[in-house]
């Protein structure tokens, strides 16, 4: 088996080979482009396991590479600490030590899904940002009415039938009415722009595993964007061995660190996929006021019962979202519609 570390960059890559005693036996530097890829790779006679850091990149090297290598693996950059670290580094010490942390094993390996999955992927990213871009500017256009001492609660500044009274209080202030105008329609334009997005993207979810999007719409609180989100997020819920492994992924996971006798630190983590995390929020959202027959249903009770035991909002908030978690995971592997449990 030969071992290859690649250390990619958009415009050029740097490919560093290891044989099986970890001596390096070539390395080579080729503009990123499929074919100088390929031709680089097919230098290299044998069975070959390629290793990238995760990137803007790194999916399309998955896809374009995959098919001539044995195995490739696309690693989580935050575990290399040897590579990033290093007082002295540069392209070839970088695909170097990449290859060697691959022959080790020491590599934390990134899921990267196939075209149609990539494409649901990027497809629910694009939403994501579409949405964050409007509360953005939704921020802004509150900002400018607090510089002129007024503070409009809820919703209704953005609506497009309450709005103009609301601008008509700026009147006196003509800057800050012009630039809350135009962030105005700055959000009207993002929300058409999200409107088509969810659509593309819902029936992208639907073509992609009509099966698994059945499955997760059945549980409460999972409407068709949270259910596109699991999808373009997760993958596939076989990835995980344990659903603590989801948690974490997830950002819900806590962080223990001792030595010796003593604990460093313990507590909530903040690392995962920050994109899940907002999708399993969003189910809670839904999730606590959700009924089931003629009540609430397990999730709306269970967010109740640790609030009556004094459990702080944001504590109550994770744990739910585990169980949430752990509920998608379970169903979704099992294929079944999601049956309620008292």
């Amino acid at each position: 088996m030969k071992y290859i570390g690649l250390d990619a960059h958009s415009a050029t890559c740097s490919m560093a080979v290891l044989n099986e005693e970890g001596k390096v036996t070539n390395h080579m530097k080729r503009p990123t482009s499929a074919d100088a890829l390929i031709e680089a790779l097919s230098r290299v006679s044998g069975p070959k396991h390629l290793a990238v850091e995760e990137s803007s990149v790194a999916q399309w090297i998955s896809i374009v590479l995959e098919p001539y290598v044995t195995e490739l693996t696309v690693c989580d950059p935050r575990e290399n600490d040897w590579i990033s670290r290093s007082d002295h580094a540069n392209d070839y010490t970088s695909a170097v030590k990449l290859a060697r942390l691959l022959r080790g094993g020491y590599l934390k390996a990134v899921r990267h899904p196939g075209r149609q999955m990539a494409r649901l992927r990027r497809m629910f990213l694009h939403y994501y940002d579409l949405n964050h871009q409007i509360t953005r500017f939704k921020n802004k256009v509150k900002t400018f009415f607090h510089q002129a001492g007024i503070h409009p609660r809820g919703g209704a500044v953005y609506r497009r039938d309450e709005r103009g009274r609301w601008l008509e209080r700026l009147t006196g202030w003509k800057g800050l009415l012009r630039r809350a105008s135009d962030c105005l329609t700055l959000v009207d334009t993002l929300e058409e722009m999200k409107s088509g997005v969810r659509d593309r993207m819902v029936r992208a979810a639907r073509r992609a595993d009509a099966q698994a999007y059945r499955t997760l719409r059945s549980v409460p609180g999972v409407g068709p964007v949270v259910a596109t989100g699991y999808m373009a997020t997760i993958v596939t819920p076989d990835r995980f061995s344990r659903k603590n492994k989801l948690w974490s992924y997830a950002g819900l996971a806590n962080i223990h660190r001792e030595s010796g006798e003593s604990v460093s630190r313990e507590g909530a983590s903040n690392e995962g996929n920050k994109v899940l995390k907002w999708v399993v929020t969003q189910h809670h959202r839904a999730a606590v006021q959700a009924s089931w027959g003629d009540g609430p249903c397990r999730f709306a009770r269970k967010s109740a019962r640790l609030r009556q035991r004094g459990v702080d909002r944001a504590a109550a908030r994770r744990n739910l979202c585990r169980t949430l978690l752990s509920v998608v995971r379970g169903v979704w592997r099992k294929g079944e519609t999601y049956r309620e449990r008292q």
